[in-house]
């Protein structure tokens, strides 16, 4: 609640704690990148080598070498082990730490947003246990998920031993998810943008946790890289952008990526909802999504677990246009039901083999259409990956970095630019994988004290007096239940309270269509049962049961109701 916010002002030495502290943050989740490493191989060499065997190809930066290798029963007993990977990773998420279901990035942010960044100390070690036994065993889902969990999961861990404000841990939780994102994908710059990015839908960012997710990122990155090398994950060619004629190709295929990315949000999403109503026990329902899984991988091994070396394949244009759209719409459907089903993984991963398979498709068709134009495929699967993940998680410009990091396109800036911004801007901000995104820094609780303290300063300046030996949290808590108690000593301003009903003529408008009398303001309104608040902005657009908090002259309210046909009646200090 906002009348919880207390304001610290940082000082010098709080930053300099911070900073340092984000630095054991990404030793953390550097090593933590590692452990987990350690045991997706584990999985995979005890579900889908002991019990199928079979082995998916690796990525040579990671050790493993571009070959599937397939044991004397094919590939038919895959679905065995993805149904016993999803059985255990169930029983062991569903019974000790539910919310590590999905994949984690969300869980970091709706951390952040909205319980001051604490995570229980168990869900980082269900969250990798459960991911490692998803992925290992075959399930569709990413790394990030987890390894920015544990990273998340320590920075609140260690705010809450050193007794931390709110905002500190916050920041930590942050820099922990970025050193994670960044150390597993060997994007340290990509890593620290993306955790100031993701919170929000609409292009804005979270400045403050900007600087301690560099210092987390480049830390984790370096562990990690020591062990497993620098330099890129993906081998890619390196050539360049020279022919600005065909970016009305990479146009369309921002457009293409958008497309994708409204389809897999929509079928993460009603997957998932259709597996909550199953009438099930929710440990078995990740053993169901399993089986169908493994079903799949039988005919299409390409939507088994991480999938790096066989998105490594696409870059070395080892698969048709037919085969590469096969590709994107299976890892879109497989990802759904692993993750939806109530397994444990990311979106990230699954989303950049999506993104290139459709990239690398698109710039088949237009190398056949146009065979004089000097297209190259492999490009188009590049800025694929960008943009598709630009338009489903609404992060355009880490997207960009990440994906120049990860396999060392930087000549392709410029339609990387152009693609991942245009596909970004095609879709909805609600149209995203990650549900507990907030639209704008106004819209997190975590900032709402910031403009309450410019409107009550608006009060101020409108001849409201307020009390200098009144806190913060008091004048707050004024606000958040609308009660008329802040007058001036003439009695000539007031603040009062309209409740929007169903039939209400304001229900379903947006706030600048509002005829409002001369000076009169809203404050704030109060929405959910009074449960939250919002900062209203001229688009905010009023819903049934809104209840209103206005400032203005004493004769506003009568005013007001000589304009309003229906609605409640505003209840003002006067009265």
């Amino acid at each position: 609640m906002i009348s919880d916010v207390r304001i610290r002002p940082l000082t010098v030495s709080k930053t300099s704690k911070i900073l340092v502290l984000s630095v054991l943050v990404g030793v953390v989740a550097g090593f933590g990148a590692i452990l987990f490493n350690w045991l997706l191989d584990l999985g995979k060499v005890y579900f889908l080598g002991h019990i199928a065997g079979y082995a998916a190809p690796g990525l040579p930066k990671e050790g493993g070498v571009l070959q599937e290798f397939v044991g004397r029963y094919g590939r038919w007993l895959i679905p065995i082990s993805t149904t016993l990977g999803g059985l255990i990773a169930g029983w062991l998420v569903f019974t000790y730490a539910p919310e590590a279901e999905g994949h984690g990035t969300d869980a970091v942010l709706k951390a952040f947003h909205h319980a001051g960044g604490r995570i229980r100390a168990r869900v980082p070690v269900i969250k990798t246990v459960a991911s490692a036994l998803t992925l290992g065993s075959g399930g569709s889902g990413g790394r990030e998920g987890p390894i920015a969990q544990i990273g998340a999961g320590f920075g609140s861990i260690l705010s809450y031993l050193l007794r931390l404000s709110d905002g500190e841990r916050r920041v930590l939780v942050m820099a922990g998810a970025a050193g994670g994102i960044g150390a597993i994908f060997h994007a340290p710059l990509g890593g620290a943008l993306f955790a100031t990015e993701v919170l929000y839908g609409n292009l804005d960012y979270e400045t403050d946790v900007l600087v301690p997710s560099i210092l987390s990122a480049v830390t984790a990155y370096s562990i990690v890289g020591y062990v497993y090398g620098f330099g890129s994950l993906f081998a890619t060619p390196a050539d360049y952008f020279a022919k600005p004629a065909l970016l009305p190709l990479y146009l369309l295929l921002a457009l293409i990526s958008a497309a994708g990315g409204w389809l897999f949000v929509k079928l993460f999403y009603g997957t998932a909802d259709w597996f909550k109503g199953l009438p099930y026990p929710a440990l078995i329902k990740p053993a169901l999504g399993g089986l169908v899984v493994g079903l799949m991988g039988i005919a299409l091994p390409q939507v088994l677990d991480g999938g790096y070396g066989w998105l490594q394949m696409v870059f070395l244009n080892k698969f048709s246009l037919w085969a590469l759209l096969a590709i994107a719409v299976g890892k879109m459907v497989s990802t759904s039901l692993s993750i939806g089903s109530g397994g444990s993984g990311g979106v990230f991963g699954p989303s950049v083999i999506i993104g290139a398979a459709l990239g690398g498709a698109t710039g088949q068709f237009f190398q056949a259409a146009f065979p004089h134009a000097g297209i190259e495929p492999v490009h188009f699967a590049l800025v694929g990956m960008a943009a598709f993940f630009a338009a489903a998680a609404k992060t355009p410009l880490s997207s960009i970095v990440m994906v120049t990091e990860m396999t060392g396109s930087y000549g392709l800036l410029v339609p990387l630019m152009l693609s991942s911004f245009i596909s970004y801007l095609s879709l909805k901000p609600t149209h995203t994988l990650y549900r507990s995104q907030v639209p704008e820094r106004i819209d997190s609780p975590v900032h709402a004290h910031e403009y309450l303290r410019s409107a009550l300063t608006s009060l101020g300046e409108r001849g409201l007096p307020i009390p200098s030996d009144v806190p913060l949290p008091d004048l707050a808590r004024l606000l958040d239940t609308g009660q008329p108690v802040l007058l001036d000593p003439e009695g000539e301003e007031v603040m009062f309270t309209l409740e929007v009903s169903k039939d209400h003529p304001w229900a379903g408008k947006r706030i600048f269509e509002l005829e409002l009398p001369p000076d009169v303001l809203v404050i704030s309104i109060m929405r959910d049962g009074e449960n939250r608040i919002l900062i209203p902005r001229g688009h905010t657009t009023l819903k049934e049961g809104d209840r209103l908090v206005l400032v203005g002259p004493a004769y506003a309210s009568h005013e007001l109701m000589s304009k309003l046909h229906s609605g409640s009646k505003p209840q003002s200090a006067a009265d």
